[in-house]
């Protein structure tokens, strides 16, 4: 067995906390180190999350004013529901202000374009002056639901009339049913954009008419 000097296995004693705190001090750093990287990357998304949120809202603030008003707008001239009672009221209302008279209004089947956009056909017969229902097809495309004249074949009914016979189709489709997640922004719209949002609001926008709702009924529906 060897054996160990005084003087250096006095030295050992002496110097071995030293090695025990190196040897400590290098693992818990380690590990203390890792954890304050954790921290930063932790504090980064935080602050990135934070700029995110605060970029929404102000977005948000800025269309405030006249987000519900354009989000109608985009919704008349593109619905989700199939459109064609708002195209015939549109029709109607249309060709009474041009002075013609408008007959056999039909709704075809609905169906979907080579774009995905689900359509139906309005067909409809119109008789007046030859000037004016050219008039009254030229204002076709000035109405929402966005509507585009298909067909077309006006004829002389009676020397000075014309009777045309029309067919336009008009498109709905659903809305989007996912939104951006928190921590993506989101940006304003382009010049692009705003410019067709203001397109669709020159368009002639449909009339609804609200319907209040009865005080009550009766228990019997035969009474008087």
């Amino acid at each position: 067995m060897i054996k160990i000097p005084d003087n250096v296995a006095t030295t050992l004693k002496a110097v071995f906390p030293f090695f025990v705190v190196i040897i400590l001090f290098v693992i818990v750093g380690k590990f203390g180190f890792g954890k304050i990287v954790e921290i930063r990357d932790q504090i980064k998304k935080t602050q990135n999350d934070q700029q995110v949120l605060t970029q929404k809202l102000d977005v948000l603030r800025n269309i405030e004013a006249t987000g519900e008003k354009s989000s109608n707008i985009a919704v008349n001239a593109l619905p989700d529901t199939n459109p064609s009672l708002s195209v015939i009221s549109q029709i109607k209302i249309l060709s009474g202000k041009i002075g013609l008279t408008v007959s056999e209004i039909k709704a075809g089947s609905p169906g979907v374009n080579s774009s995905g956009l689900s359509q139906v056909n309005v067909s409809f017969k119109v008789i007046g002056p030859r000037e004016q229902v050219e008039s009254f097809v030229t204002e076709i495309s000035k109405i929402a639901p966005i509507t585009i004249v298909d067909k077309i074949k006006i004829s002389e009914s009676t020397p000075g009339t014309s009777m045309g016979n029309i067919s336009v189709k008009s498109f709905w489709a659903p809305f989007p049913t996912k939104i951006p997640a928190v921590d993506k922004a989101i940006s304003d719209l382009t010049s692009q954009e705003q410019q067709t949002l203001q397109s669709l609001s020159e368009l002639t926008q449909p009339i609804f008419t609200d319907i209040p709702a009865g005080e009550g009924g009766r228990n019997d529906p035969f009474s008087l």
